[in-house]
């Protein structure tokens, strides 16, 4: 769930690319923290600026782990051509996604707390309406979001060392 939204600053973000298109309650689950990542949609929806990309996730800045097919954690910043993802519907499916590219640009950011149980963690976006949640009842702008919010988190005890996770104590602030 949501716990805060607030100013993220500028951030390198990171849009992927896919080379297949995404249905509109399809993402990636990204985070700061391989301990709760959240479920950011692929920019299917219409907005007032821009065209629909349904092969893209707006997915966040460079520092930002993203859950890859093989379920180990990959930095943004490292994410390219021909890497395997893991797209993730609403509704728990899976299904494996390849990197068509991955585009970097500054852009302003919200930063949103999560929580789910134990688990605590953030996420960083782009504040852009097109940037979307995979909310419990259904797509969550991230300009929207606020304290309270149900959204999709994947919550996870054990952290990660180079992408794998690991069951020794891990503090990520």
């Amino acid at each position: 769930d949501v716990v805060a939204v607030s100013d993220g600053g500028c951030a390198d973000r990171v849009a992927v690319d896919f080379t297949t298109l995404l249905s509109h309650d399809e993402g990636l689950l990204v985070g700061s923290s391989a301990k709760a990542l959240a479920l950011v949609l692929g920019e299917t929806a219409t907005g007032g600026f821009v065209p629909p990309r349904p092969f893209r996730v707006n997915a966040g800045p460079v520092h930002a782990y993203a859950l890859a097919a093989d379920l180990s954690t990959k930095y943004l910043s490292e994410v390219g051509a021909g890497d395997h993802l893991l797209i993730v519907g609403r509704d728990g499916s899976t299904r494996e996604g390849v990197v068509g590219r991955a585009k970097v640009e500054p852009r302003p950011c919200l930063r949103v707390d999560l929580a789910r149980g134990d688990a605590t963690g953030q996420v960083f976006l782009q504040q852009a309406e097109t940037v979307r949640l995979a909310g419990v009842g259904g797509p969550l702008p991230v300009t929207k979001a606020r304290a309270g919010d149900a959204v999709l988190v994947q919550a996870d005890e054990r952290g990660t060392h180079v992408g794998m996770r690991i069951s020794v104590d891990v503090k990520e602030k």
